[in-house]
């Protein structure tokens, strides 16, 4: 008796210390797992859920499929080249105009060289010494323009310069060199191009001293901020300049223009009084128009021009103007554009004004 009731007080305190030895055996049974095949609304549930996950997959698929082959063919166009701009804040507005400068040398068995590049929203390309081409960029005409330059490049010492400008400071640089079909963007812009702001009568020779040169910003390879993947066209060269007309007479006026004015928290369009001075060539005249500024600046200015075929024109407050920008310490200006006129009106009487044809 002793000895039952012995084991029967161990068991009593083994069973206390575990915490199981006075629960039901019933709630120590694990559940049964429910082994029913799926109904038939399972079943369709779970085809339309696979369905689903692999016309997704498909559909991803074919998307990474056709972004690879437009990557490839601008990757063809471009190969490592970025876009640069200025070290800027772009949302100040404030005009740019600098000078983007490589130097470089090329192997003796290149087949050709031909530069690949866009500059927006406007840009000269200069190479050699030599002002090759250029234009103003607009949204319908965003194409890399390509200028076969195998005539004036050489195994050594070869220079590029470009000259790139904006009214609101915005915009983008990229070039490639190709060498042969199959050794393409030899040369690409990148981190490794220098940006010079200040114009130097020798730029097209050499960099300024080292204080003046800066880097790029970055905006990445194609497609990158508002540029899309970008064909590929042969660009016109400059013309070269067989003559220089000089306006028959020159006359300034008052006028205004129109500029976007915040009042009370509210946009509205104003016009502002300014002087102006109109050039006269006496009769339409097709050509490329250079001003000449009449007070070097420390940094970027724009210059108001309008050009037009008749002289109530001069006086329309709301006929288009266009805006050229001025680098720092830049002197003169030659339009990339060949244009039609007879007047040639400039706001604020900035520059001066002659044609070259």
């Amino acid at each position: 008796m002793t000895a039952f009731m012995s084991v029967d007080s161990t068991s009593g305190v083994a069973g206390r210390e575990s915490g199981v030895g006075d629960k039901p055996a019933s709630l120590l049974r694990l559940p049964t797992p429910d082994l029913r095949l799926p109904t038939t609304p399972d079943r369709l549930l779970i085809r339309r859920l696979l369905i689903l996950a692999a016309a997704v997959f498909i559909g991803v698929a074919a998307y990474s499929r056709l972004d690879l082959l437009y990557s490839h063919k601008f990757f063809d166009n471009t190969g490592r080249a970025q876009w640069i701009w200025p070290v800027h804040r772009m949302a100040d507005g404030d005009p740019v105009a600098f000078f983007a400068t490589y130097d470089f040398d090329l192997p003796p068995n290149r087949n050709f060289t031909r530069i690949k590049m866009l500059g927006d929203p406007e840009y000269t390309l200069y190479f050699n010494g030599v002002a090759v081409g250029g234009r103003r960029v607009g949204d319908g005409n965003q194409a890399l323009d390509t200028y076969d330059v195998s005539n004036l490049a050489h195994d050594h010492g070869n220079r590029m310069v470009v000259v790139v400008r904006s009214a609101n400071g915005v915009g983008g640089l990229i070039a490639a060199v190709d060498l042969t079909r199959e050794f393409a963007n030899f040369i690409v812009t990148g981190s490794d191009w220098h940006i010079v702001q200040w114009w130097h009568d020798d730029l097209l020779v050499r960099d300024p001293p080292a204080g003046e040169i800066g880097r790029p910003q970055l905006f990445g390879r194609p497609p990158a901020r508002r540029w899309n993947y970008l064909t590929q066209k042969d660009a016109a060269f400059f013309a070269p300049t067989k003559q220089v007309i000089s306006a028959r007479q020159s006359f300034d006026f008052e006028t205004a223009l129109p500029e976007i004015a915040v009042i009370g928290g509210t946009a509205v369009m104003v016009s502002r009084k300014t002087a102006a001075t109109a050039y006269d060539f006496g009769t339409t005249t097709s050509g490329r128009v250079r001003l000449t500024i009449r007070k070097v600046e420390n940094g970027p200015r724009n210059v108001t021009v309008r050009f037009a075929y008749e002289r109530a024109q001069l006086f329309t407050v709301d006929e288009p103007v266009e805006q050229f920008v001025f680098a720092a310490g830049e002197r003169t200006l030659l339009d990339e554009e060949i244009r039609n006129f007879r007047y040639v009106t400039v706001y604020g009487s900035a520059a001066t004004v002659d044609v070259l044809q």
